[in-house]
């Protein structure tokens, strides 16, 4: 138990009282408070007061079995990442089914060993402790990476904001044409002003959307047209990186689980680094391919591509190389295609060489 190194609160729910004090028993020590409870509806008011590390529970009780008991506090955010174990009968193999779906994390079956159950109660508390600090590091990379990425995101188009429109009531004999040049790099700048802090409200948005399934719902019921949304979005991205003729379009005319403006933010964001990070004469490939209830939509390049870590570090606010690269955006694209999709019930697959290419598979439900 040198991982376990806390006290942990474990709440026992069972009706029959024999098991609940195997249970107590096997779990006598300093690692371990104890809670018990002997129905479903004392076990979630006892979640409720006590706020446990871990759940182990009986499937078949009075008041609230407990199928129920689980999906009432999945329901709610607080008790989201509580670990839960269900306690079943050896005959119980549709139980088993029914609380995997549910959410449930492992299930023991009855009779069991005390080293079953400690060997049970352990591997659950490590892998929560594990994927705590997997989310503190990660939060502490968007901390450094807000830190170093968004001064310099608003310092530059902000100072071309204001170096150039100086320079217009300064110099009062300056050429038309020479004008129109300014106004449009004026112009410039606030669009990437903009779209940086869309994105940052984007963002902190979906932060709250993952947890509220209404709005979740809200977005799944909406549906899409893909190819006319993808060749508007092609059309757009291919001007402003002045590369009008750098994609290659093969899609179905397929209608899609998701809105037009999530679907038009997705392909956005994903065209765009495509564009960004490949070299001019290069060629962009959007494809798709799937089934009747499955569409998955390729966008490729011949860029720079991105290193394994590099994939598995992918956060908000982190753009890999900078100092080499010093390419516009605060690294919120990935993230916020990524996290669209996910709230669709999609996918979002990243194969990548570096210096040789990169594939974006985006899956999405048809609609």
């Amino acid at each position: 138990m040198d991982q376990l190194a806390l006290k942990h609160r474990i709440l026992v729910i069972d009706d029959e009282e024999d098991y609940r004090n195997v249970i107590t028993m096997a779990l006598q020590s300093p690692y371990f408070e104890i809670i018990t409870a002997n129905n479903g509806l004392d076990g979630l008011a006892a979640a409720k007061i006590h706020h446990p590390d871990l759940i182990l529970c009986d499937v078949n009780m009075p008041k609230m079995d407990g199928h129920m008991l689980l999906k009432k506090l999945k329901e709610e955010t607080e008790f989201a990442g509580i670990p839960f174990i269900f306690l079943t009968g050896s005959s119980g193999k549709k139980d088993v089914r029914q609380g995997m779906q549910l959410g449930a994390d492992d299930y023991l079956t009855k009779p069991f060993t005390t080293a079953e159950l400690i060997s049970a109660v352990e591997t659950r508390l490590t892998k929560k402790k594990n994927l705590q600090k997997y989310y503190e590091t990660q939060f502490d990379d968007i901390k450094s990476n807000i830190v170093h990425s968004l001064p310099h995101e608003f310092r530059t188009p902000l100072n071309g904001i204001l170096g150039f429109s100086q320079l217009l009531f300064e110099e009062s004999d300056l050429p038309e044409e020479e004008v129109k040049k300014i106004g449009m790099m004026i112009f410039k700048a606030g669009h990437r002003l903009h779209r940086l802090l869309e994105n940052m409200v984007l963002f902190g948005q979906m932060q709250l959307w993952v947890h509220d399934k209404s709005r979740i719902e809200e977005m799944r019921s909406e549906s899409a047209s893909l190819l006319e949304i993808a060749q508007s979005v092609v059309g757009k991205k291919s001007a402003e990186h002045e590369r009008t003729d750098a994609v290659r379009i093969s899609l179905q005319n397929a209608i899609l689980q998701i809105s037009s403006i999530f679907l038009t933010k997705i392909l956005e964001e994903i065209i765009d680094n495509a564009l960004k990070f490949s070299e001019t004469g290069s060629i962009v490939h959007l494809s798709s391919e799937g089934n009747e209830s499955e569409l998955h939509i390729i966008i490729s390049d011949e860029g720079r591509g991105m290193s394994e870590e590099q994939i598995k570090r992918i956060s908000g606010f982190q753009q890999f190389e900078r100092g080499y690269y010093e390419q516009q955006g605060a690294g919120l694209g990935l993230v916020i295609a990524k996290t669209l999709v996910e709230l669709h019930g999609g996918s979002l697959f990243i194969v990548s060489k570096e210096s040789i290419a990169t594939s974006v598979t985006v899956s999405l439900p048809m609609a």
